[in-house]
């Protein structure tokens, strides 16, 4: 469980940090603000996790510049081994569903979801992955991607909302 007031400055942090040559201390101040983290893991600067939810970073993984994540209490993130989450993409585990008849549009109470980046997989610059999305292994989301239903394993997706392109590999 991240721990707030931890990962608020590990946020302040994160702006000033060098993006090479800092890796272990990145990995070891996620650590310490509940972040699970893997061996290896590269973070790139200016990286923003909200809310108090679980956040597992795999072996290897790589998270770009200005990524951000979005927890809700009791919601989860797992980033699998050797992924990677490119430049200014976006996962938000929550949502406030739309009430037409109730005091606002927009409802005061949220959602909570899992989201989880497979093996390997791809997550391109300013990509857009919602609540309860699963994204397969070895799998591919074209940069500026809107990502609000599972991908398949060693595809590619594209679009707003994301869309099947094609195979990456042969399934024979």
């Amino acid at each position: 469980m991240i721990k707030s007031k931890r990962i608020y400055l590990v946020n302040l942090l994160m702006d000033i940090l060098p993006n090479s040559g800092s890796q272990r201390l990145k990995a070891k101040l996620y650590r310490w603000a509940g972040v699970k983290v893997g061996q290896g893991v590269e973070f790139f600067q200016g990286i923003k996790v909200q809310g108090v939810g679980e956040l597992e970073i795999g072996d290897r993984a790589f998270i770009g510049h200005e990524v951000l994540f979005m927890l809700n209490e009791g919601s989860k993130i797992i980033i699998e081994t050797s992924a990677v989450i490119s430049s200014r993409c976006t996962l938000m585990t929550g949502f406030h569903p739309i009430t037409p008849n109730g005091e606002r549009i927009i409802s005061r109470e949220g959602t909570t979801s899992v989201i989880r980046i497979g093996r390997g997989t791809a997550v391109l610059a300013g990509s857009l992955v919602l609540p309860g999305v699963t994204v397969g292994e070895m799998a591919m989301v074209a940069a500026g991607a809107v990502v609000n239903k599972d991908v398949e394993n060693s595809t590619l997706v594209a679009g707003c909302p994301a869309k099947f392109v094609r195979f990456l590999k042969d399934n024979n």
